[in-house]
């Protein structure tokens, strides 16, 4: 959400509070399947920023415990009760030490940037990364390079070390960028 000025994440947020806390009430009251046709709807954007307006509503200062407490069921499906004994560990102290998954990477910025007529600057981080998602969506190569002010050249080179990187990780790779697979002899 990096491009958008305050009043737009103001009014993002103020637009997403009614499924959020629609989706709060489903996860503590609903059923899984309500869950599901809440979410079923929502754009990958809606979605990225339905979680930052659910995680504004935490309070990160609450006891896991406390925070957790309607998923404590007995073998039953009985609530169980609470412990007087309450841990001292709050949702504060459950982040982890490590970086977050996305790596400071603007996914709507790299979204904008591969869309046609949008002109978004990018990081070398978000520039591979855009890279790789243009080449997964079955962009050719030029498209990719045209979009991102790069030498088809670059993008290749970029493809094969994203595709190096995947394989490291154990994560699949198309053996050629999908635009191509059709082209198959």
């Amino acid at each position: 959400m990096g491009e958008l000025s305050a009043e737009a994440r103001g009014d993002m947020a103020q637009a997403m509070l009614p499924e959020a806390a629609g989706l709060i009430v489903d996860v503590h009251e609903g059923s899984a399947q309500d869950i599901r046709s809440r979410l079923q709807g929502l754009t990958r954007h809606e979605l990225e920023a339905l979680a930052v307006v659910v995680a504004a509503l935490a309070d990160p200062e609450r006891p896991v415990l406390d925070a957790l407490r309607w998923v404590d069921f007995d073998e039953y499906g009985d609530h169980v009760p609470v412990s007087t004994s309450r841990s001292a560990r709050r949702v504060r102290d459950a982040v982890p030490n490590a970086a977050p998954r996305g790596h400071g990477i603007d996914v709507v910025a790299v979204d904008r940037a591969l869309t046609p007529g949008d002109s978004v600057w990018l990081s070398s981080p978000e520039r591979a990364f855009a890279v790789d998602v243009g080449i997964r969506r079955g962009m050719p190569y030029e498209d990719v390079a045209e979009r991102l002010g790069m030498t088809v050249a670059a993008v290749q080179k970029a493809w094969t070390r994203a595709k190096e990187r995947a394989l490291a990780e154990g994560r699949p790779v198309p053996r050629q960028p999908v635009g191509q697979i059709g082209n198959v002899a």
